[in-house]
């Protein structure tokens, strides 16, 4: 079976740094929003038993560090299944390290391919849990829209954008 998922990229239309972390990230409030720019995942199943990745874009890690990998290996734990056969192929439009969720999105396709292949029919809540242990902006990738998202990115409010005031600042910190 083949699976594609479309991942859109994710712009932040304002945002606040609050202060760092015990854990290393930092406290954060942000509006985030889902954007008409995407990289596409494709999932083929096979009988190997394990998961392997390839991408057309130069740099990007094609092994298990490769947060796709991660979220696969997350998805098989959280459903208490065995690590089943799968093929991940990213092709890449999102720049890398360019803060729009490039990887993160990518991650959330995978959740949520692998759960349309394997009829698991998790809940969106359920698929944010995975997407929690996997990397801070999964979960906004899984839900998409427009969305304030606080702490480090989890705890999220939707809202129409027409509706919100949309204001830019920086500041400098000591």
């Amino acid at each position: 079976m083949e699976i594609k998922v479309k991942a859109p990229a994710k712009i932040n239309l304002t945002l606040e740094v609050l202060g760092k972390r015990p854990d290393g990230y930092h406290n954060i409030s942000t509006v985030m929003q889902a954007v008409d720019l995407f990289d596409v995942i494709t999932l083929t199943d096979n009988d190997s038993g394990r998961v392997t990745i390839s991408c057309n874009y130069e740099g990007v890690p094609c092994d298990d560090s490769n947060i796709c990998a991660k979220a696969a290996y997350r998805f098989f734990d959280f459903c208490k299944m065995d690590v089943k056969g799968v093929h991940i192929d990213i092709n890449k439009t999102i720049p890398t390290q360019a803060g729009l969720a490039g990887g993160s999105s990518d991650g959330a396709a995978v959740i949520m391919g692998l759960n349309a292949m394997f009829s698991t029919m998790l809940k969106p809540d359920e698929m944010c849990a995975i997407g929690e242990k996997v990397g801070a902006d999964v979960p906004f990738c899984i839900e998409g829209g427009t969305k304030l998202c606080t702490g480090k990115a989890r705890r999220s409010k939707s809202f129409r954008p027409s509706a919100a005031r949309i204001s830019s600042s920086a500041s400098p910190t000591p």
